[in-house]
């Protein structure tokens, strides 16, 4: 991958500015992750020093985590619980802990670009990229909004809240009453043994 050593780089220096990172990565040290975003992937090597590198495609992984379109949408479109959706597979503490960093790493764009323009441009650059982004944000919250409705109404892929909370209570309710009908069970063939 020609990109290796430019993300290699990004990752550092992003980890540069938090150093706050490497301190919770450094447990972590020597694992590898997968991380899956149809149809991208990238493989991530947490360094002993808790550094991060892009790791070859064939690297064994410790942990793999899965980021469905859907989600990567929601999350897109700000919702926080979103991260909870995409699955984790092999060691969750480290998925848990790498996802977690990563999550919270912030980066400095405006000081990186102050240094290459000047403070102003980079200060006015940041502002307008901020408007687009927030325009973005609104498009794709629009996006998954309709598409919520698509898979919900049209093309049923999506449960609606309310229908879930009614299939887990009518599971509560066959629970309940499969446990009534084996206590019953039990007591007739205790009859039945007490008869014989």
């Amino acid at each position: 991958m020609m990109l290796k050593p430019l993300l290699t780089r990004l990752l550092h220096h992003l980890l540069t500015q938090n150093s706050w990172a490497m301190q919770q990565l450094q447990p972590f040290g020597g694992k590898h992750a997968r991380l899956l975003l149809p149809p991208f992937s990238v493989t991530l090597a947490v360094l002993e020093d808790g550094g991060l590198a892009i790791a070859g495609e064939t690297a064994d992984t410790d942990a793999t985590i899965t980021v469905p379109p859907s989600v990567a949408l929601r999350m897109l479109a700000g919702d926080e619980s979103a991260g909870t959706a995409a699955s984790v597979s092999g060691d969750t503490e480290f998925a848990a802990g790498l996802a977690s960093v990563l999550q919270d790493m912030s980066w400095e764009y405006e000081e990186d670009l102050s240094r290459i323009i000047g403070d102003a441009p980079a200060h006015e650059a940041v502002k307008l990229g901020r408007a687009a982004v927030s325009q973005a944000r609104r498009q794709a919250e629009n996006v998954a909004g309709m598409l919520a409705e698509y898979w919900q109404e049209e093309q049923p892929l999506i449960a609606k809240k309310r229908h879930i909370e009614q299939f887990v209570r009518d599971v509560d309710t066959l629970r309940e009453d499969a446990e009534r009908l084996q206590k019953r069970i039990d007591k007739l063939k205790s009859r039945l043994q007490a008869d014989q």
